[in-house]
């Protein structure tokens, strides 16, 4: 017998960055973790050590409080981001992922006539560490707490 779960769908999600929520402008949002940059991984490793990076699509906006303004006033600098792929309260059944974002890239700007400008940017995720039992994973948490 098959058990039932919830499932996800990418419909009411929350995507804060900076204490701002920029759901409304974003169309996509993916979290990859790879190999950090000089890590060597021994036999008796799962893996040598690890760096998240966060693929942003988004829309351009002329609007100050935009997220392609706040990429461009935050360069070179670390915000704290939170995903909440579910919306709503987070708990135990609906986790949200933390973490700081290392602002390293800027949103190309590509112009075509009657079109919705749209912009994709990767940026990294500051590696904190692991500690499974905290839920910290290279620098991404998962956060259980209301």
């Amino acid at each position: 017998m098959a058990i039932a779960i919830p499932r996800v769908i990418a419909r009411n999600i929350t995507l804060t960055i900076d204490g701002v929520d920029y759901a409304p402008q974003v169309n996509m949002v993916e979290l990859t973790l790879g190999d950090a940059p000089g890590g060597v991984q021994a036999f008796t490793e799962v893996r040598p050590d690890g760096e998240w990076a966060m693929q942003i699509d988004a829309y351009y906006s002329q609007d100050g409080d935009s997220l392609n303004r706040l990429l461009f006033a935050e360069f070179g600098n670390e915000i704290p981001f939170i995903i909440n792929p579910g919306g709503g309260t987070i708990g135990a059944d609906n986790p949200a992922y933390t973490g700081t974002l290392i602002v390293n890239e800027l949103p190309p700007l590509s112009l075509t006539s009657n079109e919705e400008v749209s912009f994709s940017v990767t940026l990294r995720v500051k590696n904190t560490g692991l500690d499974v039992a905290s839920k910290l994973y290279y620098g991404l948490t998962i956060d259980i707490t209301p």
